[in-house]
């Protein structure tokens, strides 16, 4: 299936973690998914909040995939105070559904930057998204992919 245009994705440092050289089958996916991502068209987004985040997860994996990326031009690099607003009624979100949204902030603040897409293995943050988005103010609809449940064909028909 040719794809119509490419997509502006935000990658969390979940997926550079999971991406180790082993064969289980969670490693094996992330792979996949940032094999996927570098062989179609699409280009991802790093500011320096994500960017420090994936220098401290990172596997030698996920290393060589971002050089890979760099070379062919498909980083999109955003300085932080250039991210768009997100704005999060606090009275109506839990304490520690705020904690969990605050340290994520920068991957939904990157994803409505570009085509509002996320790609993490973070279950958690998505649980969280699921119950606050009505709470949760962004320029854009941010859909969350997580490709150990949702499969790597899903990047393919992004």
């Amino acid at each position: 299936m040719k794809i119509d245009r490419s997509r502006l994705l935000v990658i969390d440092a979940s997926i550079a973690q999971s991406s180790g050289e082993t064969e289980h089958p969670v490693s094996k996916i992330c792979r996949e998914a940032l094999n996927c991502i570098l062989k179609i068209c699409h280009h991802i987004i790093l500011t320096r909040t994500i960017r420090e985040e994936w220098k401290h997860h990172k596997s030698k994996f996920a290393r060589k995939w971002l050089c890979a990326m760099y070379a062919r031009k498909k980083i999109k690099n955003i300085e932080d105070a250039a991210l768009p607003e997100v704005t999060i009624k606090q009275s109506n979100v839990s304490q520690n559904d705020l904690i969990g949204l605050e340290k994520d902030l920068p991957l939904i603040q990157g994803a409505c930057a570009g085509d509002g897409i996320i790609i993490t293995r973070d279950e958690e943050i998505t649980k969280i998204w699921s119950r606050c988005r009505e709470h949760i103010k962004t320029p854009q609809f941010v859909r969350w992919i997580n490709p150990v449940h949702d499969g790597t064909e899903c990047l393919k028909d992004l």
